[in-house]
C-alpha cells in the first residue's frame, strides 16, 4: 500500500471543465484561493486527514505535533459558531489514541461516531495490517469511548484506511489493497440496515470507479450523491481530483470525470454540510510547517450539494 492521499496544490484557482455528460446535474466546478487554518490549528510538522463536523464547529485531523501519545495521533478543534475562527487544536487523549498510529477520521453527522484507520502501526485486536476503528460519546462534548475494530466483515487481513461515512450513517468507503481489486488500492464500501446494526460485508465499488491505477481518499458530499476521490495512475505519483455522481443513493455511480490538479490534497479533503467549502492538507507554500491545514471554497450548484 502507498501513502495515503499523496497529493499537493498545484494552483490556487482553476476553473474546471463541465461534467461529462450523462452525470447528474452537468456543470462548471471550480475552487477560490485556499486559506491556511493558521498556528491554533496547524503545527511544525504533519497535520493532516481533516473531517469537519457536519454543523460545521468540529474539525477532527491527525497529526505527528510533539505531545501526542504515538507516531500519529487525532485532534479536535472547534470554534462556537460557523463565522469564528478555530480554537486551538487539543488531542483526543489516552483512550482514543495509543503508541499505534491513528490516522484520517471521519465523524458521523450526529457528532457521536467518530471513525479512523491505524496506519503503519496497527492497533492491538486488529485484523490486519490496517484497520477501520471506530470510538463513540454519548454527546456531543462528552468522553469518547473504547475503540472498537469494524470486524472482519469490513477489515481483512490487507490495509483498510481512509473511511468516510456517509451522512446517514448507513454507508462507509474506504479504500484497500486486499484481492480482489484492479490497482494498488481501490474503493470499497460496507452499508448497514440501520445505525444500530453491524456493518455488512466490503463490496468492491467496481470498475466504473476503480482502474488499475490507485484510488483513494473518498470524500461524500453530505447528501451522498456526490464522490470525490484521488486517482494516481500506475507508476504515478501525482494524484487527480476525481467526481462521479448518482442519481440517487440506491443507484450506480456514474463514470467519472477527472478534474485534474486543481485540488491536490495530502491524505483527505472533507467537504462542509453547506456544499461550498472545502478542506484539505497540503505542504504547499505559505503554511506553518510540514503539511498543513487549509479551506478553500467550491464554486459549484452548492444547492445541489447540500444536506436534503
Amino acid at each position: 500500500m502507498k501513502a495515503m492521499c499523496r497529493m499537493r496544490i498545484v494552483s490556487a484557482t482553476v476553473a474546471v471543465l463541465a461534467l461529462a455528460a450523462g452525470t447528474a446535474g452537468a456543470a462548471d466546478w471550480s475552487f477560490g484561493s485556499p486559506v491556511n487554518l493558521g498556528p491554533a490549528v496547524n503545527s511544525s510538522v504533519s497535520d493532516g486527514s481533516p473531517d469537519v463536523s457536519a454543523d460545521g464547529l468540529e474539525l477532527f485531523f491527525s497529526s505527528a505535533r510533539p505531545g501526542g501519545y504515538g507516531g500519529n495521533d487525532l485532534y479536535v478543534a472547534t470554534r462556537p459558531n460557523r463565522e469564528a475562527a478555530w480554537g486551538p487544536a487539543l488531542n483526543l487523549g489516552p483512550i482514543v489514541n495509543t503508541a499505534a498510529a491513528e490516522a484520517t477520521p471521519t465523524v458521523s453527522a450526529d457528532g457521536l461516531s467518530l471513525y479512523f484507520c491505524d496506519p503503519a502501526a496497527p492497533r492491538p485486536g486488529g485484523f490486519g495490517n490496517s484497520d477501520l476503528w471506530v470510538t463513540m460519546r454519548p454527546f456531543k462534548g462528552g468522553p469518547w469511548g473504547a475503540p472498537v475494530n469494524l470486524g472482519p466483515l469490513v477489515n481483512s487481513p490487507s490495509n483498510e484506511i481512509t473511511p468516510e461515512v456517509g451522512f446517514d450513517g448507513l454507508e462507509i468507503y474506504f479504500e484497500s489493497d486486499r484481492p480482489g481489486g484492479l490497482g494498488s488500492d481501490d474503493l470499497w464500501a460496507a452499508r448497514r440496515a440501520t445505525r444500530r446494526d453491524q456493518w455488512g460485508g466490503a463490496e468492491w465499488l467496481g470498475p466504473v470507479i476503480n482502474s488499475p491505477g490507485m484510488e483513494h481518499c473518498a470524500n461524500l458530499s453530505a447528501d451522498g450523491l456526490t464522490l470525490f476521490f484521488d486517482f494516481t495512475p500506475p507508476g504515478g505519483t501525482v494524484g487527480d481530483l476525481m467526481v462521479s455522481t448518482r442519481r440517487s443513493l440506491d443507484s450506480a455511480w456514474e463514470k467519472p470525470v477527472n478534474l485534474g490538479h486543481v485540488l491536490s490534497t495530502h491524505w483527505a479533503s472533507s467537504i462542509d454540510s453547506g456544499g461550498d467549502l472545502m478542506y484539505f492538507a497540503s505542504s504547499g507554500a505559505g503554511g506553518v510547517g510540514g503539511n498543513d491545514l487549509w479551506q478553500v471554497s467550491v464554486l459549484y450548484d452548492a444547492a445541489r450539494l447540500a444536506r436534503p
